[in-house]
Order: C-alpha cells, then structure tokens, then sequence
C-alpha cells in the first residue's frame, strides 16, 4: 500500500463511519463500518479503514500553526507582530511570555484536539467489542495505546484532566479532573496492558500507526518526565523502554537529516510514528505558509501568498556551528529569485518623517532575512528571522504540504538514552550524541554535559515540538530570555484548562493560579 492509497483509505472511511455514526439499520448491506467480526477482518487492510477515523486527527494536532507553534512560549520560536500583522489581540506576545489566560485561543484549541481524538478512540473500541473476536481485540490494544498518546499529550501540557474511557455516556456528562499521577498511572497501565498484542512489524505497513516501538516510545517518554509528572524519578525505566527500541535493529538514523520531513516519510528507516500528509487528501500542514516572507512566493511558485509570522529566534540561530547541515534547515540572508535576482519587498520599512524613530529596514527593498530580530512588537521589521526550510517546498505548492511529519525518530531515541545515562551518573552519553552530531556534520563531544545535551536537542528536533517538554524538565523553562525579562511563576509549566471547558462543567478544577 503507498502512501497515496493510505490516506485515501483514510478519508473513505473517515466519511463511511461518519455516515453510520448517524444510523446503522440495514444489517444486510456488507459495510466495513458495521465491523461484522466474519467479514471485516477477512482482510487485513480493513484495519486501517477503520482507524482512519482515529489517525485523522492528527492532520490538524500536528499540522496546523498552534501545533508547530508549540516551539514559541520557549527559546526557540516566536511570532512577533510586524505592524498590523499577528497581533492576534496580543495572544502571540502572551505565547511568548508565558503570560496566557484560560481564554486564550490555542488554550482551547488544544484541549478540543486532544478530546476529539480520545473520543474517535473511545467510539472505536466501543464498537470493536461488540466484534469479540482475537482480531478486534488486537484493533482495540492499538486504540487504546494511541488514546494514551492524547493522554501524555493531555498530562504534559494542562496536567489535571479528565480520564474518560466510555463512548456509550449521556450527553449531560460532565466528567471530573483526575490529578496529574492518576493520569500518569492511567497511561502506563493502558500501555503495559496492551503493547504485547501490538505489531512489531515495522516500514510501510505499520507507518503512522501506534505499533509495539511506539508504545514504548510512549513509555519512555512518560517515564523520562517522571519526575516533572509525579515528583519522583524513573530513569531506569525509561531507559529500558528506549533499549526496546534500539535492541530491536529495527531503526536507524538515516544518511540524509532531511529523509524525515520529505515527500515520502516512510523511506526513512528512522521514523518510529510519522504523520503521512498530502496537500489533497490529508491536509493540514502548512508550515511554509506560516513562516515565510510574503514575497518568497516567487521564489518557491507557491501559489498562496506565504503570512511572514513564524521565524528563528536569534540565540537559537546561533548556536548553531556554521558547517552543522541542520542549519540548512532554516531560511536566513539575501534571497534570489530562479534567474538570479535578489528578491524585493515593496513593504519595506523606510524613513517615515512623520515618525522619525520608528524601526527602519536599513537593507532597503532587497530582501534579505537577519537572524537578528529587533522586537516582539509593536514593530517587527518585516524581514526580520530566519524562517523555517526543515520541510522542502515543492514547486508550486498550494496552501498545504504534502511532506510527512516525524512524531517520534530514532535520533531522540538516542538523545534520550544519552539523558538518561547522564542523569544516572555513568553510561556512555557521548556515543549516542556523537552518532547524531556526525550526521549533522559537525565534531563529536567529549565528557557531554545535561546543559550540552539540551543544546543538542534543540538543534536536532527543533519545530518538532519537544523544546517545552524539555526546558521543563532541564529546569530552564521559566529563565529570562529574549522579550521576557523575568524570570516565570512556577504555575506556567502547565497551561490553564481552557475558560469555555470550566464555564461548561462544573466538576473541572482550574489548574493553581489561574
């Protein structure tokens, strides 16, 4: 199956379940969607059939801008205003300071996400086990590892949050806050109990599925940030998940760093779960159109004008030694159009005499993209930071993309193991660094230390939607930096639930000091 039929299932029986979501009364009529235990489970495509429902709404959890986003609000990312543009009633600058409120937009967005996507699970299995039979229990392990994925989602970023397991509810349900450890002990109980039904196949059959290395990948990442969770540390646990990985010979770091964001995701032998999009079928990535200049559309024959909000703060542009070929990544200096010309942007910021200090373009009309950024707001200049060129851009490109999204890859696999070595006092933390540092190009380290180890992450996974996760859990979160002078209240490390969700059930317990 390539990846083109993939996603077309996909969506066929997105709208073949959607349909018998309503009403299912003609028992005669041979539909997938029914899940008859003697004829859906004849073939084994059927499968993905019936998870497209649950694997599509992760085209919009990792695709759309308030996902990709979740770089900004670190040292990493930032969408600064240029005049009248992304000011977004100041929700950007709140991002970027930590200062956000329960009704912020992304706040709610978030939550509706990772809802939507645990009650696709909770639908599925409901109608699964009325199948009964070993192959639906299989099908029901699978949604119940990929529900748990939304739930460490979930713990990470609000923390206290609902568990909610039933489809089958009424519709005044308003379920009650479980703390922080119960959902943590919720997810590694769902894991544990069903990772030894899912697949070990690994490649095209199992790609953008939860298979057995994903759930492990779960656990590891659950048990990594043990400690920021539950207040007690589990390393050794993490670390054992990771060896499931590595010790299985079934990933490897692949020759070219940008095999994970290309066209075809599932050529790389390092993707353990990746995201299959296409700008037709499977919608919803549209990082260029995010990040880049408005007039970079000439150069890339886009056929959307680019929004030139999303861009590279400068600390993180250089830490970057100038041979690392991840650099290649980001988009920064003069830029030439396809016969050599240097590109110009009419909007540039000249000398106004009516507001003699406001910030100029000293570079004039030829665009030219500095790492240097001058402000947050009011007035970015417009051709200020380096932008995001992880995911190539193919020729006449419309609004979305059809590059592949990584989710989880071997090289954090082998950063984690590194972290965790580390964190244990001993282990041999400088191989698995180097081994991504030799891919990138650049001198290996010796005697790493945690604070080298968290540089390294950012250059390896940036935009990829790790850099809060990790400033927590190496305590640089809440440390002044660029635009943010002070040093954050504690309470931020975790997002306030969302106002609309308190206003509507009153058994949610808003999260301290909100």
């Amino acid at each position: 199956m390539n990846k083109l039929k993939y996603i077309l299932s996909i969506v066929f029986i997105t709208i073949l379940l959607g349909t018998v979501n309503q009403s299912c009364t003609n028992l005669d009529e041979e539909l997938y969607s029914e899940l008859d235990g003697k004829t859906f489970f004849d073939d084994p495509d059927n499968l993905i059939y019936a998870f497209g429902t649950a694997y599509t709404n992760l085209y919009w959890t990792i695709g759309h801008k308030y996902a990709l986003g979740r770089d900004c609000g670190t040292d990493i990312l930032v969408v600064p205003q240029r005049g009248g543009d992304w000011f977004d009633g100041g929700e950007w600058h709140r991002y970027h300071r930590l200062t956000w409120t329960p009704s912020d937009f992304y706040v709610e967005f978030w939550w509706n996400l990772m809802y939507k996507g645990i009650n696709t699970c909770n639908s599925l299995i409901f109608q699964f086990e009325a199948v009964g039979t070993e192959e639906a229990d299989i099908a029901i392990a699978e949604l119940r590892a990929f529900r748990a994925l939304y739930y460490y989602w979930l713990i990470d970023v609000y923390g206290n949050v609902p568990i909610v397991t039933k489809f089958d509810v009424p519709a005044d349900f308003a379920p009650a806050t479980n703390t922080r450890k119960e959902v943590y002990d919720f997810i590694e109980s769902e894991i544990m109990e069903v990772k030894d039904l899912l697949s070990k196949d690994t490649g095209l059959a199992t790609y953008g599925r939860v298979n057995y290395y994903v759930a492990q990948m779960i656990l590891a990442k659950l048990y990594i940030n043990a400690e920021v969770f539950t207040g007690t540390p589990q390393w050794d646990k993490a670390e054992a998940a990771l060896d499931e990985i590595i010790n299985s010979g079934k990933y490897q770091l692949a020759s070219d760093y940008f095999d994970n964001f290309q066209l075809e995701g599932q050529l790389s032998p390092e993707i353990i779960m990746g995201v299959p999009f296409d700008e037709i079928n499977a919608q919803g990535l549209e990082i260029h159109l995010f990040s880049l200049h408005y007039n970079l559309q000439e150069k890339y024959g886009m056929q959307q004008l680019p929004w030139n909000g999303l861009c590279v703060q400068e600390s993180f542009f250089n830490s970057f030694e100038e041979q690392d070929i991840r650099r290649t990544g980001l988009l920064f200096g003069k830029q030439y159009d396809k016969s050599g010309n240097q590109i110009e942007d009419p909007g540039w910021e000249k000398f106004d005499p009516t507001n003699p200090t406001a910030p100029r373009d000293l570079d004039g009309a030829g665009l030219n993209l500095t790492p240097e950024i001058n402000q947050l707001e009011p007035n970015c200049l417009r051709q200020a930071g380096a932008r995001i060129y992880k995911w190539k851009f193919p020729e006449n490109t419309d609004r979305y993309l059809s590059n592949d999204f990584p989710i989880f890859r071997y090289a954090d696999v082998l950063l984690m193991k590194a972290e965790v070595q580390l964190r244990n006092g001993g282990g041999n933390a400088d191989t698995y660094v180097n081994m991504v540092r030799e891919r990138a190009g650049v001198e290996d380290l010796t005697g790493v230390t945690l604070d080298q180890l968290l540089e390294e992450r950012g250059r390896e996974l940036f935009v990829e939607g790790f850099r809060r996760n990790d400033l927590i859990r190496f305590g640089k979160y809440l440390d002044a930096r660029w635009e943010k002078e002070d040093v954050s209240p504690d309470y931020v490390k975790l997002w306030p639930i969302p106002a609309a969700q308190i206003n509507s059930n009153a058994n949610l317990i808003q999260n301290p000091g909100y």
